[in-house]
């Protein structure tokens, strides 16, 4: 049989960036050697170059610009330059109305009815539009945004949103304008696409599955949607403008997850988050995370644990509001109150440069500059693993870090927020606390930082649990099994099907909205949740939730109504349980 050949599409990391997808990416090329990859790396712009060796078995790595162009076709390699000439002169008037705006139309109307499958059946159809005319000819003619318009106005006279501003429209289409650019770029002959997540790069897995009928394999290395929605609703964007880039991204996540052949999350966390989101869970298995028990491995001999030495803390974040360092800073300004001393080294590239200067201030602040060590990336984090003595993570939010099994695998304790797969990657073999609670990592962090028996047991146990779980060998032969059951036609079905109550996905969603302050979405959901539910009793809570927010709204008949159904529901259920006793 011949080798597999993998499209493997990423978005903002590999191989370009560094980072936790980015590893798991460079292991999967490197520990397959039998695999043939291209690589389609969507990048933010052209100014970017490789970080790391590839091997032999990439064949070709495309780069995908979505910014930092004047035109699009600059950067179709598979083009030449009279093609792309002849591409924008034969665009015409005609050509957008009758072959291009049909499936804009079905794409646009996508974004606020949510029928999945809608907006990947246009995607294809916009992709082979531009295969035969030419990308910025088509989306900045008058017909284009004539439709736009119609379609933003009609949506918000339809109360999905606020009516927006001219800057706040041409934000939007400019929204749509670059994050398809995707299609421009001719999809690479492959036997299987995978994507990295469940995000714009994964459009490309969409298409050739609808145009060429390509299989499709997604992993979700964090919840991309649930990270957008954080990211999305802590910036300063207007209200309208937070509402539209959630319903475009929340769009292009729903048709991943529902055009994807196989889902493959790095945990059961995600995989829940997959089915709160609509995935079919008949397609879900988990494939762990691995590292190396060769190149993670405890130091030969242990470190001084006498009581004069400072105890080594290490973080290995990068510089990033979900990483949340600011309560690491309170956390060990509260350790240096007990008296206890230690020294916090911070492995991690800048993610984002006011959040830099930000826990940087906080750290002269506190006046902690003689115990904090800001030391950006690390050329061989595993060393750093061994001379560390402890290991924190103070994140808000994750999936399934490789900070937690490589600490793990190295045989290091460790402190953690409670938050994503931690607690399924480190079970009884560290220490969870909740996350932005300083107190309570402090606790943590002095409990090891004094017992240095405690540190070596959980150390031991930590070391086993990842040999037993999270060896890379295991993690990337279920990669290897999967290709070729797919090349050869015969996906296996996952053993275990759990499928979410439809009413609860919805409120799930709503409480999510409605933490990131989006009212509005956060009614759609509880409104969706409500005709499943019917006259459930799990209606009046809901009843009342509904009536309060409209009333934050100012949908004051609405509240009414629904308050009232409330009450009268809720003497219904109560009458009829007196009578049953």
């Amino acid at each position: 049989m011949a080798k597999p050949r993998v499209l493997l599409t990423t978005e903002g990391t590999y191989p370009f960036h560094l980072g936790g997808v980015s590893t798991w990416c460079d292991a999967l090329v490197h520990q397959l050697p039998d695999v043939d990859f291209i690589i389609m790396a969507i990048a933010m712009n052209p100014y970017v170059a490789v970080q790391f060796d590839l091997p032999p078995n990439v064949q070709k790595t495309v780069a995908v610009p979505l910014w930092g162009m004047q035109d699009p076709s600059e950067y179709r390699n598979e083009l030449a330059y009279s093609e792309i000439f002849l591409q924008k002169q034969r665009t015409g008037h005609s050509d957008i109305q009758d072959l291009f705006l049909p499936h804009l139309e079905r794409f646009l109307k996508g974004l606020v009815d949510e029928r999945s499958g809608e907006i990947g059946s246009a995607l294809a159809q916009m992709y082979r539009f531009f295969r035969t005319f030419d990308y910025q000819t088509t989306f900045k003619s008058e017909d284009v945004w004539e439709l736009y318009k119609s379609w933003l106005l009609s949506a918000a006279r339809d109360g999905y949103w606020s009516e927006p501003s001219i800057f706040e429209s041409v934000q939007g289409l400019g929204w749509i304008y670059h994050f398809l650019t995707i299609l421009n770029t001719a999809i690479p002959d492959a036997d299987m696409v995978h994507s990295s997540a469940a995000a714009f790069c994964g459009m490309v897995g969409i298409v050739a599955k609808m145009e060429y009928g390509t299989p499709y394999l997604l992993t979700e290395h964090g919840v991309y949607l649930r990270e957008q929605y954080l990211a999305i609703g802590r910036s300063n964007m207007t209200p309208f403008s937070k509402r539209f880039l959630i319903s475009l991204v929340k769009a292009i996540s729903r048709e991943n997850l529902y055009f994807a052949d196989a889902l493959v999350p790095v945990c059961a966390f995600n995989g829940r988050w997959e089915r709160v989101l609509g995935a079919d869970a008949r397609k879900i298995r988990v494939i762990y995370n691995g590292v190396s028990s060769r190149v993670f491995h405890p130091p030969a001999t242990p470190r001084n644990t006498s009581e004069e030495a400072p105890v080594e803390v290490l973080s290995v974040a990068r510089i990033d509001p979900n990483k949340d360092l600011e309560t690491l800073l309170h956390a060990i300004h509260l350790v240096k109150s007990f008296h206890i001393p230690v020294q916090l080294r911070v492995l991690g590239s800048v993610s984002v440069e006011s959040y830099h200067q930000k826990v940087l201030a906080l750290t002269r602040e506190l006046g902690l500059e003689d115990m904090v060590n800001f030391e950006g990336h690390h050329p061989d984090i595993s060393d750093a693993y061994r001379r560390a003595d402890i290991v924190v993570q103070s994140s808000v939010t994750e999936a399934f870090p490789y900070s937690v099994i490589e600490s793990m695998m190295s045989g290091v304790p460790m402190v953690a927020t409670d938050v994503g797969g931690t607690r399924e990657a480190l079970g009884n073999a560290g220490i969870l606390v909740p996350s932005r609670n300083p107190a309570q990592l402090a606790a943590g962090i002095a409990m090891l930082a004094k017992d240095a028996e405690l540190r070596r047991r959980l150390g031991k146990a930590a070391r086993q649990r990842a040999l037993e779980y999270f060896e890379i060998s295991k993690a990337m032969k279920a990669f290897w099994d999967l290709y070729h059951q797919w090349q050869s036609g015969k996906l296996a079905e996952p053993d275990v099907v759990d499928l979410a109550d439809p009413a609860l996905i919805h409120v799930t969603r709503g409480l999510l909205l409605r933490r990131l302050q989006q009212t509005q979405m956060a009614l759609d959901e509880y409104r969706s949740a409500l005709k499943l539910l019917g006259n459930h009793p799990a209606a009046v809570p809901l009843l009342a939730e509904i009536a309060s927010l409209e009333l934050g709204q100012g949908q004051t008949d609405e509240a009414y109504t629904h308050l009232l159904k409330s009450r009268v529901l809720q003497a219904v259920f109560r009458q009829n349980s007196s009578k049953v006793s």
